[in-house]
């Protein structure tokens, strides 16, 4: 568990350096890291075993149920009729004409 976090956090460390990944959400650059850092270890001469490969396929399913929950609640969120009445209002704010100052 040591190497994946040792490994996860240098990826995460080289991503938050680099501008091309400023556009993508900072979960997805943990998720990303992490299931990064398995491959590392999985395809390692030095920790190749059953055991190695059946906790990597292990943690990669926690990776993806929550990569999974996260999709799930953020397109509740969109759909959220309180949240589309807000954002429509908003919208019709920034359509009004905006009042000149009094001299």
């Amino acid at each position: 568990m040591k190497l994946i976090t040792d490994m996860s956090m240098l990826l995460i460390k080289m991503s938050i350096q680099n501008i091309d990944f400023v556009t993508y959400p900072a979960s997805a650059v943990v998720a990303a890291s992490i299931y990064a850092s398995t491959a590392f270890l999985k395809h390692s001469k030095q920790y190749e075993s059953p055991e190695t490969t059946a906790f990597c396929t292990e943690v990669r399913k926690i990776i993806f149920s929550v990569l999974l929950k996260d999709t799930k609640e953020q397109s509740k969120f969109l759909d959220d009729k309180a949240f589309l009445k807000l954002l429509k209002e908003k919208d019709n704010r920034d359509a009004l004409p905006k009042s000149s100052p009094r001299s």
